[in-house]
């Protein structure tokens, strides 16, 4: 009598402890794509600020191209403006500007949404997908005035937009 009731007893703590040794790994796993996730999101705003700088300092007047000007422009011809689309550890995927507005009398602003894509990172997850990134590239541009010329856009903020399926994947917004 006392036997089985021993025995059931050891039983249900052992699925107990194997219920918690189960959540512990779970937590931990999740732990662990958290870590991840933000250094991929820390060094996509670090190639994302890396690129913002190089189209200032060489190529300021693609920040504010028409849309669907940017990949007629002829790159390539124009000192320092051939390294934009790509660098190391990094691609281009996309660079769209937005529309200009302005008030009168008040300097033009835009938006352009960028798209990058880490390289030569492996992400741990055992799949050959690179983290893709999404930003919005604010910028404004002095008016000229009576006795100035128009300046180029000035680069004034990056916002993220989050990371984003790669294209191996669905596209879209990955959810935290």
């Amino acid at each position: 009598m006392l036997l089985p009731l021993a025995m059931n007893v050891a039983l249900l703590l052992m699925l107990s402890s194997l219920l918690l040794l189960t959540l512990a790994l779970q937590s931990r796993l999740q732990a662990a794509v958290q870590r991840q996730r933000r250094l991929a999101e820390d060094q996509l705003m670090n190639v994302a600020q890396l690129w913002a700088g190089r189209v200032q300092r060489g190529c300021p007047q693609a920040l504010a191209l028409a849309a669907g000007d940017w990949h007629r422009q002829p790159w390539s011809g124009q000192a320092g403006c051939a390294a934009l689309e790509a660098g190391e550890g990094y691609r281009l995927v996309s660079y769209v500007p937005g529309p200009v507005a302005g008030e009168a009398g008040g300097p033009d602003q835009g938006t352009g949404d960028l798209v990058l894509e880490l390289t030569g990172t492996g992400t741990g997850t055992g799949t050959d997908t690179a983290p893709r990134g999404a930003f919005a590239l604010h910028w404004r541009r002095e008016l000229p005035g009576d006795d100035t010329p128009a300046g180029p856009p000035q680069l004034v903020g990056i916002e993220e937009r989050g990371l984003r399926a790669s294209a191996g994947e669905a596209g879209g917004e990955v959810t935290p």
